[in-house]
């Protein structure tokens, strides 16, 4: 396959957000050519799904006026070429009317492919959460990676990776409300106190239907626990996290359930490897009287 005309070295960032870190690596060729847009094709490892149409156009008018100044990063395929990132600015371009575009070729291999499309896309702040959650998992699951692992090729907390995870814990439907919007992932981490899928369901369509802030949603589900109705004998085994054993959750990577009603509260964690639940309770043992006054 002949080689793409050079355009020299690459090109300065010059509209916020056109590239991300992971396309400034320095293993990356400096040499940037031109590629004919039908030559190109999207990977199928993208784990965006959606792009925005809103987006797509504003960032076309942007090719418009200043052209595409971060270029696409692609490998050579048999039939063509294939992006391993910016698979957005390819996708704007075609609708600005260009014909090519200006890209990086690196040599990678399926393996590497998939890991630098799934770090880079995972890299940016406009995905949103249900992908950016699928999209930990699957960059987990294909690389057998541990959530630490994980968190240090996107640089961030371990505690971020297993928040997100968490997400995918919700119903379907609830995951699809998140991911178009409907519902923020504030919503979505009081909804994960909900054992039961209907009452889950019932509390997310409420919120999206009215609007309700992550407060009064909390609100809700709080005076919805104290105040079963008469056809809710599941619902009543749900319990609100207080804040404090959110903020240890979400601090540590700790997965907590609580069930339950009343003096009697079912309380439930995931995550702790066999060492930390033994200081767990080695140090309950040592503040009992404090913890159990009386007991």
């Amino acid at each position: 396959m002949a080689r793409p005309r050079a355009l020299g070295k690459g090109l300065g960032a010059l509209i916020p957000g056109s590239g991300s870190d992971l396309e400034q690596r320095s293993e990356y060729p400096a040499e940037v050519f031109e590629l004919a847009l039908a030559d190109i094709r999207p990977s199928l490892n993208q784990p965006r799904k959606d792009f925005g149409q809103e987006g797509l156009e504003a960032l076309a008018d942007s090719i418009r006026e200043h052209g595409v100044v971060q270029p696409v990063i692609v490998r050579e395929v048999n039939d063509g070429y294939e992006i391993v990132a910016g698979e957005r600015r390819w996708r704007a371009a075609g609708m600005a009317g260009l014909k090519k575009i200006p890209v990086r070729v690196i040599e990678a291999d399926e393996h590497r492919v998939m890991e630098l499309s799934l770090v880079e896309n995972l890299q940016r702040e406009d995905l949103s959460p249900l992908e950016a959650a699928r999209g930990i998992r699957d960059l987990i699951e294909r690389f057998a990676l541990t959530q630490m692992q994980a968190a240090k090729k996107l640089g961030w907390s371990r505690v971020a990776i297993t928040n997100k995870l968490r997400l995918l814990q919700l119903p379907e439907e609830v995951l699809q409300m998140l991911h178009k919007g409907d519902l923020t992932e504030g919503h979505a981490r009081v909804l994960l106190s909900i054992d039961e899928e209907e009452e889950c369901i019932h509390f997310a369509r409420q919120c999206a239907d009215r609007g309700v802030s992550v407060r009064e949603m909390e609100e809700t589900v709080r005076r919805s626990i104290k105040e079963p109705g008469p056809s809710s004998k599941r619902s009543t085994q749900t319990v609100l996290m207080p804040e404090p054993v959110l903020r240890v959750s979400e601090r540590y990577g700790i997965e907590v359930k609580m069930t339950g009603r009343g003096g009697k509260i079912r309380v439930m964690l995931g995550g702790l490897s066999e060492g930390e639940a033994e200081r767990l309770f080695e140090m309950i043992d040592r503040s009992g009287d404090q913890l159990f006054p009386g007991k």
